[in-house]
């Protein structure tokens, strides 16, 4: 490992692995998760696998959707929803422990730039506005549509496992150690209602909002509609059992109220 990749500085830790910045050969700057003892190598081992099953399905529909687009610059990018493992190793300087390392396709020089969701209220004091919450949305459902398809729960979809880069406006979500892949060709109805509550609850709650009641603060972007509070309010409480229904349903809805355009990432301090 240590031939291969430079370590750098401790991230944190999550439940079953340490996080360290690790550069790779071409420079890169990707993060190493270590598992804190033997017992919580399976979690790694579960994470690598998802991810690589992931990836090749990605790579699969970008390879069937290049045969029949228009526009050549036109991409389905799902390989940006979840982190690219690089490599499922075994620590031998590490007491046995099983390691991932993974980097981000849209960071990968500066890892500070992605943020977790809800780090914007409960270390910056700010919260994002409706249109800015519409593009993490709306990222967030194709993603689960895209897990979901496959027979794959994330299992983690709470503001902390949410990271966004602002620029960009990339939305990803970083840990994959609970996620399930057995679940057939589709996940279940109670799992998929409940994945979808919780990307809603995270968004509101970027919003500054309330998930439960569905309040939102008052903002000009809703002054005429509040058809987007009350979108967000029916999945937050369990009102879709279908990503690939929430996702289309979503953009039907965006499209209507808001022009199709580029919206920056924009905040305002909570009072």
């Amino acid at each position: 490992m240590e031939q291969e990749y430079r370590v750098g500085k401790p991230l944190g830790e999550a439940e079953r692995f340490h996080l360290y910045e690790c550069v790779l050969p071409d420079k890169t700057v990707s993060i190493l998760k270590i598992a804190k003892t033997p017992d919580d190598n399976g979690a790694l081992d579960r994470e690598a696998f998802v991810l690589q099953l992931l990836q090749a399905e990605a790579v699969r529909l970008e390879s069937k959707y290049a045969a029949v687009k228009s526009d050549p610059n036109d991409f389905l990018n799902y390989q940006l929803c979840f982190p690219n493992l690089v490599e499922n190793l075994l620590a031998d300087d590490q007491d046995g422990r099983r390691g991932n390392v993974v980097n981000f396709p849209q960071v990968q020089d500066d890892l500070g730039r992605l943020v977790p969701l809800s780090q914007l209220a409960e270390k910056a004091r700010v919260r994002v506005d409706p249109k800015t919450s519409a593009w993490i949305l709306g990222k967030l459902l194709k993603l689960l549509s895209f897990a979901h398809n496959q027979g794959i729960s994330v299992g983690q979809l709470t503001g902390d496992n949410i990271l966004i880069e602002q620029a960009q406006h990339y939305v990803t979500v970083f840990d994959w150690s609970q996620a399930n892949s057995g679940h057939g060709s589709k996940v279940p109805p109670s799992i998929a209602r409940e994945e979808i509550s919780q990307v809603a609850s995270a968004v509101i709650l970027a919003l500054g909002g309330d998930p439960e009641t569905g309040w939102l603060p008052p903002d000009e972007q809703l002054i005429d509609d509040y058809q987007y509070a009350e979108f967000l309010h029916r999945l937050a409480c369990g009102g879709e059992a279908d990503a690939n229904q929430a996702h289309e349903q979503f953009y039907g809805l965006i499209w209507s109220l808001w022009p199709r355009e580029f919206h920056p990432f924009t905040t305002y301090q909570l009072t």
